[in-house]
């Protein structure tokens, strides 16, 4: 079955598109901030490149993030001890009936 398939696969094509755009109102925006001796950093204000690591901006960051993660460990915790407790008063209530035959078999 060499030659015979049920399914046409398609070639893949390849096509050399370089759209070709103008936009005028860009270019004399850029025109304009070289005569005023604007650059493109002005946009963005004031932010260089690595400027948050060196402020220390990552660590505040972290260090809220990991505030966070602390405050949901002791609600889930919290959380978890009262099941617990809660579960274990319903047993009691349950089983209270029963508990002295349940004492009696054990030991």
């Amino acid at each position: 079955m060499g030659g015979i398939s049920f399914f046409k696969v398609p070639k893949h094509r390849v096509f050399n598109y370089q759209p070709l755009y103008y936009d005028q109102e860009k270019e004399r925006r850029e025109q304009r901030r070289k005569e005023l001796g604007l650059d493109d950093e002005s946009e963005s204000a004031g932010y260089t490149t690595g400027s948050l690591i060196r402020s220390g901006g990552m660590r505040a960051r972290h260090e809220q993030f990991n505030q966070k993660m602390e405050s949901q460990k002791r609600k889930s915790q919290v959380i978890l001890i009262a099941l617990i407790i809660g579960l274990s008063i319903l047993t009691y209530y349950m089983m209270r009936d029963y508990l002295d035959e349940i004492v009696e078999v054990v030991f």
